[in-house]
């Protein structure tokens, strides 16, 4: 068709619809001005279309003789319309019946994007709620289940923590622990019980049981339903025996053995207790014998009979111990007690009451002796473990060792010594050692073979110091060192005795050397000992041979090293007249103080050698060892140079059996001790 055949036809339309639908002419304008048809020639055929429809229905309508409103037939043209532009307001079929005539056929109609992403989001979700159900309910261990759909968990914290975890809690018993011995037992019998009124059965029980004969046999009684070990007062209320409660209060009931010791005249018991408060225990004593003999001796509501009227003194000489005791038969049986170190024992006859008093008196002794060896650092023979080493190590138990040049052969050598003494101390202590050595550098360098062994007046500035002490503590530690007595911050002059040794530098410079030099073995794991306060000057002899006697030197370059907090503090064995002139600084307790108001209260304070003959020749051995402790000095140092480090532990065990050193004093040495290995040496 010619370009101007159409455009003439096309205005001719829009001539007949203005005049058919004069309402709606402004938006078919607009709709035929959008240019939403296609192409010029569908819309053409697309109003004939429409044309044609409109004709067939009105002749169809003539013939069947309806008559259509004029309102029907505008609504019916509106809808024509609205179909024209692609409205569509209800579900048609998918393929439109075509009309006669109609050149062009409908296209299928297309769901729209909206819809099919709908559609295909419902799909989805069904799928997803499928695979969810069966996850929940038939395959939760499924392991790609759980990767899809894992399962959501309350997350822990320490405030709140699964209700499960809290059930499991709730339901577990605290595992009771059954007290140890306070003397050597033979045998350790634990019986169960759900009510107190059952312990005498278990006493009844005990004469048919097997024990063995003049030896001790700890008897423990558990209630279960309380969980919790029977204590003093339930066995006293078990048996219905008075307890007097001024004697009560003074003990400790939960702290106690029950021992049962059987001996040719039968078996006998004996209560260990320890005592709480000491202040007028025997006068609360007396009551309980007043009471006793005035009223008689009751137990399960049973009166015994006595053959004495009052209770008696006995003296063990021997064993340098006293009883009292009522006799109840001539069967060796009756009432008997003592008081013995921390404890009350009392026992129903004197063998068992000798027996108890012996071994407690050994077991005592052993523990106080694994507290006393830890106080010293000692010197010993050799360069591997011998079999007389070990006796020594299972004996004495010491805290240390100093290896001096005699015990140091070589590398290989070194470290299984080390190793082996490591070992032996952690088998009889559960503790480490410290493992000590003099590596000052130059002469006083304990282990030759190690490359660091600058001299102290070689030192020159901060940062050397520190990369001396750093590469002197690694090597240290590679051996299985781990306490360095150095560095030396005593000020001397060139006639000084020990002058060589020392840094040769101003008191400030020396504290900033000693400082970045402690920093850096600190950071290689070493301890420190800086020595050695308050300073062996203005000595030109040797101090460990003649006891010197000077005035207080400078200090300030240990406020300085202080600042680098070395762990411990080696003190001198000089007598300082304007602090004491009586005693040696070691053992002087206004030098001690001095130190802990200049420096550090806190500092583990050790002992140079006192294993020296400037000592030796002015003090006994107990004196030696004994009053540096006095004085409020940590730990000893006892090289068994000039006595036998054997022989000044018995003197101090000796002193301490014997009171004449506080045990309260040797506790807090043996606890910060204690805490520094438990701190540092893991």
């Amino acid at each position: 068709m010619p370009e101007e055949n159409k455009k003439e036809e096309l205005q001719s339309l829009k001539d007949k619809l203005k005049e058919e639908m004069p309402g709606e002419k402004e938006e078919r304008l607009e709709f035929l001005k959008r240019e939403e048809i296609r192409t010029m020639k569908k819309d053409i055929e697309k109003l004939r279309e429409v044309e044609a429809e409109k004709e067939k229905e009105r002749i169809t309508t003539l013939e069947s003789g309806k008559e259509i409103k004029k309102e029907e037939v505008e609504k019916e043209e509106v809808k024509e319309e609205e179909e024209v532009k692609g409205e569509v307001k209800k579900p048609e079929p998918e393929y439109e019946p075509q009309p006669q005539g109609t050149l062009i056929p409908t296209p299928p109609k297309k769901a729209s994007s909206l819809k099919k992403v709908l559609v295909r989001i419902g799909f989805v979700l069904i799928f997803i709620f499928i695979l969810g159900f069966i996850y929940w309910f038939f395959a939760p261990e499924i392991t790609i289940f759980k990767d899809i759909f894992p399962r959501k968990e309350e997350p822990v914290t320490e405030e709140e923590e699964p209700v499960t975890e809290e059930v499991e809690e709730e339901e577990e018993e605290v595992e009771i622990s059954v007290p140890s011995p306070l003397l050597s037992v033979e045998k350790v019998l634990t019986f169960e019980i759900s009510e107190n009124e059952e312990i005498p059965s278990i006493i009844e029980q005990l004469i048919i049981e097997e024990l063995p004969q003049n030896s001790f046999t700890q008897i423990v009684i558990k209630n279960e339903k309380e969980n919790q070990l029977a204590d003093l007062e339930d066995i006293a209320q078990a048996f219905q025996i008075e307890m007097v409660p001024e004697v009560i209060q003074k003990l400790d009931v939960k702290d106690f053995n029950l021992l049962i010791y059987p001996q040719e005249e039968g078996r006998k018991e004996v209560f260990i207790i320890k005592i709480k408060e000491e202040e007028n225990l025997p006068e609360a004593l007396k009551i309980w014998e007043t009471k006793i003999t005035q009223e008689g001796l009751f137990i399960s509501n049973n009166k015994i009979s006595t053959i004495s009227f009052s209770f008696k003194t006995f003296i063990f000489k021997e064993d340098k111990f006293s009883i009292r005791y009522l006799t109840i038969s001539k069967n060796d049986s009756g009432v008997c007690y003592t008081l013995f170190e921390n404890y009350l024992i009392l026992s129903s006859s004197f063998k068992s009451m000798q027996k108890a008093v012996r071994e407690l008196r050994v077991s005592i002794a052993s523990k106080l002796q694994e507290k006393i060896g830890q106080l010293f650092i000692v010197g010993f023979e050799g360069k591997t473990v011998t079999p007389q080493l070990e006796d020594f190590f299972k004996k004495y138990k010491p805290g240390g060792v100093l290896l001096l040049s005699k015990n140091i052969e070589n590398e290989q050598q070194l470290k299984s010594l080390i190793k082996d003494l490591q070992d032996l101390s952690k088998k009889e202590t559960g503790l480490s050692l410290f493992v000590a050595v003099d590596q000052e550098g130059g002469p006083i360098s304990r282990i030759a073979f190690l490359e660091e062994k600058t001299v102290q007046s070689e030192i020159e500035d901060t940062y050397s110091s520190y990369e001396i002490g750093l590469k002197r503590g690694e090597e240290l530690k590679e051996l299985g060192v781990n306490v360095n007595l150095a560095p030396l911050l005593d000020y001397m002059k060139e006639e000084d005795f020990w002058f060589n040794r020392s840094f040769q530098k101003s008191p400030q410079l020396s504290g900033e050397l000693a400082k970045s030099l402690i920093l850096g073995q600190k950071e290689a794991g070493i301890l420190t000992a800086i020595k050695h306060f308050p300073g062996y000057v203005n000595i030109p002899f040797n101090p460990e041979v003649k006891l010197a006697t000077v005035l207080t030197p400078e200090i300030s370059q240990f406020k300085k090293a202080m600042e680098a907090k070395p762990e411990l503090i080696m003190v001198s064995n000089t007598v300082y007249t304007d602090i004491d002139s009586l005693l040696p600084f070691t053992f002087s307790q206004k030098g001690i103080q001095y130190l802990k108001t200049n420096l550090d209260s806190e500092a583990l304070v050790v002992s140079d050698d006192l294993a020296q003959n400037s000592l030796l020749e002015k003090f006994s051995i107990k004196e030696i060892v004994t009053k540096p402790i006095k004085a409020g000095v940590d730990m000893l140092i006892f090289s068994g140079w000039g006595a036998p480090v054997n022989q000044a532990l018995d003197s101090f065990l000796t002193a301490v059996i014997n009171k004449e050193i506080s045990e309260i004093k040797i506790d807090i040495a043996v606890s910060k001790i204690i805490q520094l290995k438990e701190t540092l040496l893991k």
